[in-house]
């Protein structure tokens, strides 16, 4: 009997000590995602110019890339296909990048100075931050890929087209918090996150050359880069999902034709259709463009979940750039303290030294 009700005595020990803890988590986290959501949801001017500026930009893209209609794609229109999903993605991690370096560096210091009197620990902040900021940069993607699919004839579907963009936005989103986490202030931000981002779009980009496979690999360091970038992931994701499996027009219409010679009938029109463009030149077919970028055998899942694998990456780093800067605010707080307190010292040695004097006389 005594056993039996130590041990419960122990259990219920444990949970006393585990539900307030929940409790308190659950409690805290929610506080704070109310207070980043209604801080986004407040800012009703800038979400209305980042709405316009969604749709003006797919807009501007299906007027500037006129070759991609709808219908059965062309050869002619393989280099802006390549364009047009390379400029979108750049753009859209650009927008989620700038706007959270913004908003993460300039609320940093009330974060660590929070932190520091242990109001919130780090988990709780970056969860409820990125669950209130991702959705809708999220929303804001997919309104652009529903125009952008509208628009023009690309033929990867909208649910991959939308998921690439809004795993971009989410990448984007935790590499600001990554550079905001690891900087003192927005400015050191800003000068860390521009160049960061030229950075990765160079080598994330695809080379309309292709890819030579008898050249010698590039050195570790531009590979390690490659690695990190979420605008490479998202750009071969996307021109996975465009280019499988595709076939263009013109060797549709010549299948439809029983005359095995009818290859020669308007050889200078097929000829004028073919790319003019590097790797995209005497292509036949979506398959041999991809082999030509250096991407074959590639599946857009596998590419779309080491999106989603960098950005829990970007967070990490975020958590340890404030875990730094709790510390060294720990730290300063200590050091200010104990100044505080010499001076306090120094100030009744000379009140003391004075009342003496006052004495003697």
């Amino acid at each position: 009997y005594h056993q039996a009700v130590s041990s419960s005595s122990v259990e219920n020990k444990n949970m006393n000590f585990k539900i307030p803890s929940f409790a308190r988590f659950v409690r805290r986290w929610g506080a704070l995602f109310r207070r980043s959501w209604r801080q986004n949801v407040r800012d009703k001017r800038v979400n209305a110019l980042r709405l316009i500026a969604s749709i003006g930009q797919a807009i501007l893209f299906s007027n500037i890339f006129k070759s991609i209609q709808k219908g059965i794609p062309t050869s002619r229109s393989i280099a802006d296909r390549t364009a047009l999903l390379s400029f979108a993605a750049i753009n859209m991690s650009m927008m989620a990048l700038m706007k959270t370096i913004d908003l993460f560096s300039r609320e940093k210091g009330v974060v660590v100075r929070e932190q520091s009197r242990q109001q919130y620990t780090n988990i709780e902040y970056l969860l409820s931050k990125a669950m209130a900021e991702i959705p809708l940069d999220a929303g804001f993607a997919a309104v652009f890929t529903t125009i952008l699919k509208s628009t023009t004839g690309l033929r990867i579907q909208l649910s991959q087209l939308t998921l690439s963009f809004c795993l971009m936005t989410v990448a984007g989103a935790s590499l600001g918090f990554a550079v905001g986490g690891m900087t003192p202030n927005s400015e050191a931000a800003m000068t860390v996150g521009v160049p960061l981002l030229v950075i990765f779009m160079v080598v994330g980009i695809i080379n309309p050359s292709g890819v030579d496979k008898d050249m010698p690999p590039p050195p570790i360091i531009v590979r390690w880069l490659k690695v990190i970038s979420p605008i490479r992931w998202a750009i071969e994701s996307l021109c996975v999902g465009e280019f499988e499996g595709m076939e263009f027009a013109e060797a549709l219409d010549r299948k439809k034709k029983n005359n095995p010679f009818s290859f020669l009938s308007s050889s200078w029109q097929k000829i004028r259709d073919l790319p003019k463009m590097g790797a995209f030149v005497m292509v036949q077919d979506g398959d041999q463009i991809l082999g030509a970028l250096g991407l074959e055998g590639l599946r857009y899942s596998d590419l779309t979940k080491n999106i989603a694998i960098l950005s829990c990456a970007y967070l990490a780093v975020s958590w340890f750039g404030l875990y730094l800067g709790r510390n060294s605010f720990v730290e300063a707080e200590g050091n200010r303290k104990e100044a505080q307190k010499a001076d306090r010292c120094l100030v009744e040695q000379d009140e003391k030294s004075s009342r003496q004097k006052k004495i003697k006389q």
